[in-house]
């Protein structure tokens, strides 16, 4: 965090949805928007990181996101220590009102309690997400010879 978002005025943090949920096709969108409002404000003092739902959990407590509503983005300003919620829809138009009014002071800056712990991960290789098989198994199984016992009142 400090790396990417030390020396910028303004950090934007992205949280996109899990790779089971958007797929590469959605979340190569929701990165190439965000690449989009990076070169319209390149002149900016601002940085840009993004993590996967549920990857930096102290991160998405501490600045109310996380659960549900991904994608989400948050104005961070480690310095001094506060952050603001992005509260319209994760759109192109949405994002770059946001940015500007982070520029000019922002509304409703809410304190950050705390330096985030952030857990390292692994780079996203770009391609759809693998869903893990789980072994079937039957009820019947599980439960046993006890079913004929409980036929009766």
């Amino acid at each position: 965090m400090e790396e990417k978002c030390g020396s910028a005025a303004i950090c934007f943090v992205s949280f996109l949805p899990d790779i089971l949920d958007s797929k590469a096709e959605g979340r190569n969108k929701y990165l190439q928007m965000m690449l989009s409002v990076a070169e319209k404000f390149k002149r900016s003092p601002y940085s840009y990181v993004w993590t996967a739902a549920g990857m930096q959990p102290d991160l998405e407590k501490r600045v109310g996101v996380g659960g549900y509503g991904y994608p989400a983005l948050v104005a961070l300003n480690v310095k001094k220590g506060v952050y603001a919620p992005l509260k319209s829809a994760y759109e192109l138009v949405h994002i770059v009102e946001f940015v500007k009014e982070a520029g000019r002071g922002g509304k409703g800056n809410l304190p950050l309690d705390g330096a985030p712990s952030l857990v390292k991960t692994e780079p996203w290789d770009g391609k759809d997400g693998q869903i893990i098989e789980e072994d079937e198994f039957s009820l019947e199984e599980l439960m046993g010879e006890e079913t004929a016992s409980k036929d009766e009142l």
